[in-house]
Order: structure tokens, then sequence, then C-alpha cells
């Protein structure tokens, strides 16, 4: 009874949590996860959460839209910017953070592999726009085509971003349907999942099947929380549960997919 008393205060208090409110950011991810690569949901996590993130972002058509649908929903989600992208448009990162989402940098000009300096760019130049315009550091990073093995990648790490990859792909950057992309969200999903999709140019498709996605999930009881939120449910599920965590976590410095 009283580990379960922990869980539902912390999951109250992670679901109440909005950015906006000016949330310390050394608290936005807990210290275990902090320099680490999260690749997978945590095995046996048994509250239906799922954290919907968006790369490639923003854009003026496709962002707004996925925010209305957001909001419409009561539901939030990570937003992986561009920083040569959002260094044009503030007011879209304001409105991200205004809704209660969370912007994590995918660095400022998404390349796959660049030289150490470049890395230094990447990171520091992403994180100035986003500051600048929120008031906000981002905590969370996602790895332009999801590579790890780059000096990028690596000096994210040092600097103790938490790196997320996902456990789920909307497919959304192939020629699929609208209802094909939001199927391969809608019949995938457990709880604690990872979602990949797209509000970068060219991804109106995207805008189009999030609220299908919002809506059916929403039916089935599913709750759609931000990155950090889901990280500190993650978190008081651990210490209520550190046999069941323990089987869930790889030995090394990531999560990995069971």
């Amino acid at each position: 009874m009283k580990k379960t008393f922990v869980i539902l205060s912390v999951l109250i208090g992670v679901l109440a949590w909005n950015p906006s409110n000016g949330y310390p950011e050394a608290n936005r991810i807990p210290a275990q996860f902090r320099g680490k690569v999260i690749r997978s949901r945590v095995r046996y996590f048994p509250y239906k959460l799922l954290a919907l993130t968006f790369d490639d972002g923003p854009d003026p058509r496709n962002t707004p839209i996925v925010l209305n649908a957001l909001k419409k929903y009561n539901a939030h989600a990570t937003f992986f910017v561009i920083g040569s992208e959002a260094i044009h448009h503030p007011e879209l990162l304001r409105m991200i953070v205004a809704g209660g989402n969370e912007i994590g940098s995918h660095s400022y000009t998404h390349p796959a592999h660049p030289s150490p300096a470049q890395a230094i760019q990447e990171l520091d130049k992403t994180a100035a726009v986003i500051r600048k315009a929120t008031g906000e550091t981002p905590v969370c990073y996602r790895p332009p085509y999801g590579i790890i093995h780059n000096s990028l990648t690596q000096l994210a790490l040092r600097r103790g971003y938490a790196v997320f990859l996902w456990t789920i792909s909307s497919a959304d950057t192939r020629p699929v349907s609208v209802m094909t992309l939001a199927n391969n969200v809608i019949h995938t999903p457990n709880p604690g999942d990872i979602i990949l999709m797209h509000d970068g140019p060219g991804h109106i498709r995207t805008t189009q099947a999030v609220p299908i996605i919002l809506s059916q999930l929403t039916r089935m009881g599913f709750k759609f929380v931000t990155l950090p939120q889901l990280l500190q449910a993650w978190s008081a599920w651990e210490r209520s549960h550190p046999r069941d965590m323990s089987r869930s976590m790889d030995r090394s410095h990531s999560y990995r997919l069971r």
C-alpha cells in the first residue's frame, strides 16, 4: 500500500508539471538518466503513459496544427528542434512551452558526422536559440538519424543531456497514407513507449494523423506526457520496484530495448 501511494503521489506531480511554470532545469531529468542513452521503455512499467516526440521543426505550417491537437486532447509532447529552423520562429518555441510541452535539441544543422569542433557549435548554437526564445536550457537531445556513435552525441552525453532514441516509429518519413501512419502507432503501444514523429517541413500527413492517434489512444486510457515527465514516472517506479527495474536496465550507460 505504501509503495502504491508513493507511485501515485509522484505520478500526480508528474502529470501536473508544466515546463512553463519555471520548474528547475536540474530536476526535469532524474539523475540516473542524465548523460545516458535512452533507447527503450522500462520493462514491467504498468502505467499507460506515452511520450510523443516530434523532430525537425519548428515549422510555421505544421507545428501549430500539432500543438492545437495536443491542446484539444490535454496531451503533451516533446519537440526536438533544429536550431537553424528554430532561430527563425522563436514564437513557435514559446507556443510549444506555453502548451506545457518540452523542447529538446536536435542539433543546429542535422549533421550525420560532424567534427568535434562542429559538434560544439551544433549543441551550443541550438541551446542558445532555445534559451533566448524561452528562457530554458534544453536537457533532452535526439541525435540526427539516430546516430549515437559520433562526436555530437558523445558531447551531448558528456554534458549531461538525456539522449533519446525511440521505441515506436510512425514511419512518417515514408510515403504511406495518413491512416497507415496513424495505425503504426495506435496498434503497437505499450506503457512507457517513446514515439517518433516529425513536424518539420513536408510532414502535413503527420499533422493529419496526430488527432487520430490522440483520439484513439486517449479512449484506450493512455496519457501523453513529455519525456522528462516520463522519466520522472520511471524513476518513481524504480524506487518502488528496484527488483523489476534491475531486470530491465542494461548494466552499461544506456537503457536497452527488451
